[in-house]
């Protein structure tokens, strides 16, 4: 799991949360077993590292996560809230399981984030890639004018990660390659992120209900986190 969060200041910082330690060992993860104990026992049912994760990944997606914790994010590392109430927790599971399939290509999207209009091609590509837009805002995939399509909702196009603007990135990194080869490639990226946005939404509305009600530190059996002294 990567995740980068901008701060007030604009320092974008990105984290990776590797679930697995496969050095030492195919079953090793980097949850901390207490945790899963803790969250095992406030929910009266086993908790997986998969289901922890997931879980973790819903929540950290969440729309307007980096805006509730902005504060946190400056100078620690992201602070994850556990529901209070397990049905929460599943929900925030069963996001999480979308997101990471999306994200690590384990399915396609949806039929319903790509219907026939959706990054709908209005010529042949032809030419290398070059995605651009021409002087009327209309989008063109490759740098000779050809392949031009309309239907890429603007928040497809706007979304970024640690600040990078993640269909743009991708199209750039394709710069000059075939561009027939590469067009079913980029309506698929475009139909993953327009799902993905979907679920980050929802993910949003399980965490407005989570910081309802969440599990304290001491109810999950964690050290108070550390204090720096008050100068007086």
């Amino acid at each position: 799991m990567a995740r980068g969060f901008a701060g007030a200041a604009q320092i974008t910082i990105t984290y990776a949360f590797p679930l697995y330690d496969r050095r030492k060992g195919p079953d090793i993860h980097n949850l901390n077993p207490e945790l899963l104990r803790a969250l095992a026992e406030a929910y009266g049912e086993p908790v997986s590292p998969e289901d922890l994760f997931d879980a973790i990944l819903a929540l950290l997606s969440a729309t307007s996560y980096s805006v509730r914790f902005a504060e946190d994010l400056e100078d620690t590392f992201p602070h994850i809230p556990f529901p209070a109430d397990p049905v929460l927790f599943h929900r925030a599971v069963t996001i999480g399981q979308e997101i990471r399939a999306l994200e690590s290509f384990a399915r396609a999207s949806s039929d319903q984030f790509k219907p026939k209009n959706f990054v709908r091609s209005r010529s042949e590509w032809t030419g290398p890639v070059g995605l651009h837009q021409g002087d009327e805002g209309e989008w063109f995939f490759c740098a000779d004018g050809t392949g031009k399509f309309d239907g890429l909702p603007p928040r497809v196009w706007e979304f970024a990660v640690s600040g990078y603007r993640v269909l743009k990135r991708w199209a750039d990194a394709r710069d000059g390659l075939d561009g027939p080869t590469y067009w079913p490639q980029f309506r698929d990226i475009a139909a993953r992120i327009h799902e993905l946005l979907h679920w980050f939404d929802q993910a949003d509305l399980v965490l407005a209900e989570v910081l309802e009600d969440t599990l304290s530190r001491e109810e999950l059996g964690l050290a108070a986190p550390a204090t720096e002294p008050v100068d007086e």
